[in-house]
């Protein structure tokens, strides 16, 4: 057994609507009264599958998938904002995410985590099923989506298009003041936003929540066998998935 698995603490995985959760991170309790929390719907709520580059921007976020989100949500009363991010960069955040999280599983290897994504045998289940059931109900619901590699290479307009979407208006000074403070580099520094000091159950000494916050990085994991195979799973998965993703732009700085 190896080091990282001595530092595990006590924790169960568990199903609840054919998803994995772990506890105690998770509880059946609170996914239960979750079905019926009455939402305001004046607070926007953001959505995002795990290690899709959503973060506390002192509102509502959840990674649930659609079937599990509280019906007081789905009125088009509540503003919801769902986070994208290319699969195979999520898959390389999540893995390392999993080698530092005490309460995740460790994987043998990247190829053996791989699979499991693949397959949704990890905790919030299915990154395929999260995002083409939330995107299938986009018109039923007032919902904006927008992607993590949009935010790396323009943060601004993905702010100015945040808050025409909460009918917001910001002048130059506020806007500018959002870009500072939305960077990556900003977060990852400011304990307020990168979660070290309240995350207390990840190993700081093998990892942290903010890890490169790159757009590409999938390419220092894959071998191109892993990534013919990915491909041909992702053609069959989302052949009718209309959202384009990006999965690399080397051109845009992403120490932003």
């Amino acid at each position: 057994m190896d080091n990282n698995e001595v530092s595990k603490q006590l924790y169960e995985y568990f199903e609840f609507s054919g998803i994995t959760f772990s506890s105690p991170l998770h509880s059946l309790e609170l996914l239960e009264w979750l079905k019926d929390f009455d939402m305001d719907p004046d607070i926007p709520l953001i959505v995002s599958y795990p290690k899709s580059g959503d973060v506390d921007y002192q509102l509502l976020t959840t990674h649930l998938n659609y079937q599990m989100v509280p019906s007081s949500a789905k009125n088009r009363k509540t503003k919801i904002i769902y986070v994208a991010r290319n699969p195979k960069d999520v898959i390389v955040s999540f893995y390392h995410y999993h080698n530092c999280h005490q309460y995740l599983k460790t994987p043998k290897d990247f190829s053996e985590f791989l699979e499991q994504f693949v397959e949704g045998n990890v905790i919030y289940g299915s990154w395929f099923d999260h995002i083409r059931d939330w995107y299938s109900h986009k018109d039923e619901l007032d919902m904006l989506f927008v992607t993590y590699e949009d935010m790396q290479k323009d943060i601004r307009s993905v702010i100015e298009k945040v808050a025409s979407f909460l009918n917001k208006k910001l002048d130059g000074e506020t806007l500018e003041s959002i870009v500072d403070h939305c960077t990556f580099a900003y977060m990852k520094t400011n304990p307020a936003t990168n979660y070290r000091a309240a995350l207390q159950h990840i190993n700081h000494d093998i990892g942290n929540f903010f890890r490169k916050g790159t757009v590409g990085d999938w390419k220092n994991h894959f071998l191109v066998a892993q990534n013919e195979w990915f491909d041909s799973i992702y053609q069959k998965m989302m052949a009718e998935f209309p959202l384009k993703l990006v999965y690399d732009f080397s051109s845009v700085s992403n120490e932003q």
